[in-house]
């Protein structure tokens, strides 16, 4: 993989002929370029109306090629025969490439293109004058609807939501799968919900929908209802999220008490109008729980017995408390859509408000905000108010200002450290850029680091060969790790008993960005035969201090018949020990049971401490060695004659007498049984 330019800035962009010159050519970069670093080659081909893709295939039309081109890319250019260009020749193309606008099959293009954005802000605007006209007349007959908001005063988002299936941008297949479960709803109710149908959703009586926020959830979730035939009643169930008011708003079942039972007009609590052809809405599920935890679980007793569809919607599906939620209710994934989906809709609303807005910067703004399009919306009606227009570099500065703020995983920080590009020669991040990476989990990013600095193939010595390149590579490492031993120090002082929480930075420094300035490069999940691994030390430190707590224990008991430490305890007694504890087992099996356990009673070791000592061994009395030596008959035996038989006691620990009588708990705190005189 690529490490950055080797001469950056060297080689300057060419003016083009036309601002929109590779409209219709979508380009691959592989590889790595002399003078322009890998983002600054793609903002190029999207400045210009090029689409990028990250991966060749028959439909791309041309393969930027530079330094160290990725094997896998290179076989798909030669299996699809792909156009492949360098660097000049892609900058050549910049500056020569006028589209042909005269070629029919363009022009058509374009054509269709524009004519469809027409079309579809003429129905914008069709629509909005039959709203205002029924507004106007409502106006004349009753005075209280006079406090309606003007259309031209609404916020974008209300004025531009969609009201046809058609106007929701992507989830098609997901959209079809809910209408086609409410248009099979009747016949559901009437088998029981014992038929799965064609998608398998037939059995739930509720649909989970999740996915990230303003792709289109909710307002998919009421057109579905609409088009069904059934009247959508939305509820916000993180304002009504106790057990109570779930209960009392929601509650539609004919057993009910709030009036259900009475006739079609009736309502509920809440004074919703709820009739058999009803659909309930909860949105933001994700957001119950946070007072009487009793919510979710009021709303699965209601799913359990309703006899109108409940759609219900979260933004996160691995959300703890949406556990009972999701196994009793069809969960229904919405992704987010990509930008080629929402760029025609964005397109029809900004024609029709006159602003001149081009498709690369639309692009650039939905990968902004995440394919949110209320986000993009709003940024778009803000920049209307001082301007009709935007170019690209004022869209990726609008983009920048408001991009989202995403927590990445420990993994997606280590990846971005340890590749190619974070300390290559043009990289755009600042120091305070990589601090802000080790910010997204600094209790976990440093254990990343210490596990995974050493599976990259350094770029530092990337053009170094033979024995020079080796001892390089040996000096890079001890770099690396001697930073990591300072941020070790660092962590000690932050962590210690006077919790200097100051030097944060500092060791953001030392445990995470220099070692990674050493070593980055390819591999280690960039493609090479190291991916990156979950840190070891969390488990062996786990183990560690679960060995310690056993070891104390068995000291206690043993300190009847040995005077010594923990520590005197583990290097001297445990090793004399095994001979007469362990090894017996070994080799003569099941006959030697009853042996080891006169020892075991005579130190006051119980089972449980045979099993610590068997876990401590080293060498040839490691665990795993002895393990295999002795067979699961002879630890069954064991097992069955010492729980058979009584031993001595040490002491008795209060835990070991059993739970504490209610009698004795409600009069207060147990007394402390082990420091009893």
């Amino acid at each position: 993989m690529a490490a950055g330019p080797s001469a950056p800035g060297s080689k300057p962009v060419p003016a083009a002929k036309d601002s929109n010159c590779l409209a219709g050519l979508s380009f691959v970069f592989t590889g790595e370029l002399s003078a322009f670093s890998r983002e600054e080659a793609t903002d190029l081909a999207k400045r210009f109306g090029g689409r990028v893709v990250s991966q060749p295939s028959s439909r791309t039309d041309y393969v930027v090629l530079g330094a160290d081109a990725g094997p896998s890319k290179l076989a798909a250019i030669k299996k699809n025969n792909l156009k492949t260009l360098d660097e000049d020749g892609f900058l050549n193309l910049i500056a020569t490439r006028v589209p042909d606008y005269t070629d029919d099959k363009l022009k058509k293009k374009i054509e269709k293109e524009q004519d469809a954005i027409r079309a579809a802000a003429n129905e914008l605007e069709r629509r909005e004058k039959e709203i205002e006209k029924k507004v106007k007349g409502k106006e004349k007959g009753k005075d209280q609807i006079s406090n309606t908001v003007p259309l031209g005063s609404q916020l974008w988002v209300d004025r531009y939501s969609p009201h046809t299936l058609k106007e929701v941008c992507g989830n098609k297949g997901q959209i079809e799968k809910l209408q086609q479960w409410l248009n099979d709803w009747p016949s559901s109710l009437k088998s029981g919900f014992k038929k799965p149908g064609k998608n398998a959703m037939n059995t739930s009586r509720a649909v989970l929908i999740t996915g990230p926020p303003g792709i289109g959830k909710t307002t998919a979730a009421h057109l579905c209802a609409k088009l069904a035939g059934f009247t959508p009643i939305e509820l916000n169930a993180s304002d009504a999220r106790s057990k109570r008011l779930v209960e009392n708003s929601t509650n539609v079942s004919n057993t009910s008490l709030d009036g259900w039972m009475h006739g079609t007009e009736a309502t509920n609590a809440a004074g919703v109008k709820i009739t058999d052809k009803s659909c309930l809405i909860m949105d933001e599920v994700d957001g119950m729980s946070a007072g009487d935890r009793g919510g979710v679980v009021a709303l699965v007793a209601l799913i359990r017995k309703t006899k109108i569809p409940i759609i219900c919607i979260a933004n996160d599906r691995g959300a703890q408390k949406l556990k009972p939620l999701i196994a009793n209710a069809f969960n229904l994934p919405f992704r987010r859509p990509e930008a080629a989906a929402i760029r025609s809709r964005l397109l029809t609303i900004a024609f029709k408000e006159k602003m001149k807005v081009p498709a690369n910067v639309i692009d650039q703004l939905v990968m902004g905000a995440q394919s949110d399009i209320r986000q993009v919306l709003n940024m778009l009606s803000t920049w209307k108010l001082s301007n009709n227009a935007i170019d690209f570099d004022q869209g990726k500065d609008l983009s920048k200002m408001n991009e989202k703020y995403t927590v990445l995983t420990p993994f997606d920080v280590t990846y971005k450290m340890l590749g190619p590009y974070m300390f290559s020669a043009t990289a755009r991040e600042t120091l305070g850029d990589k601090m802000e990476l080790y910010f997204h989990d600094p209790s976990f990013v440093p254990l990343f680091m210490q596990e995974n600095y050493l599976k990259t193939q350094p770029s530092r010595i990337k053009n170094d060969a033979g024995p020079e390149k080796t001892l390089k590579h040996l000096e890079l490492m001890d770099k690396a790790a001697s930073s990591l031993s300072d941020g070790d120090l660092v962590d000690a002082l932050i962590h210690g008993p006077e919790q200097h929480w100051s030097l944060m930075p500092l060791h953001a420094v030392c445990s995470t960005i220099r070692p990674a300035s050493f070593l980055y490069g390819s591999g280690g999940g960039y493609g090479g035969q190291n991916p990156m691994s979950f840190p070891a030390w969390l488990g062996q430190n786990s183990k560690q201090s679960k060995l310690n707590r056993e070891l104390m224990d068995m000291q206690a008991r043993m300190r009847l018949k040995v005077s010594s430490d923990r520590h005197e305890l583990r290097q001297s007694y445990i090793p004399a020990l095994f001979p007469y504890v362990v090894k017996p087992l070994m080799d003569e099996g099941v006959s030697a049971v009853g042996t080891v356990i006169t020892r075991m009673d005579d130190y006051f070791l119980n089972r449980d401490d045979w099993d610590t000592l068997v876990e401590l061994g080293l060498d040839e009395y490691k665990d795993e060695v002895v393990l295999k030596k002795i067979t699961p008959a002879t630890k069954t035996g064991l097992t069955r004659k010492y729980n058979a038989a009584d031993h001595p006691i040490a002491f008795h620990k209060a835990t070991d007498l059993g739970k504490v009588p209610k009698k004795l708990a409600a009069q207060g705190p147990a007394p402390d049984l082990e420091e009893a005189p």
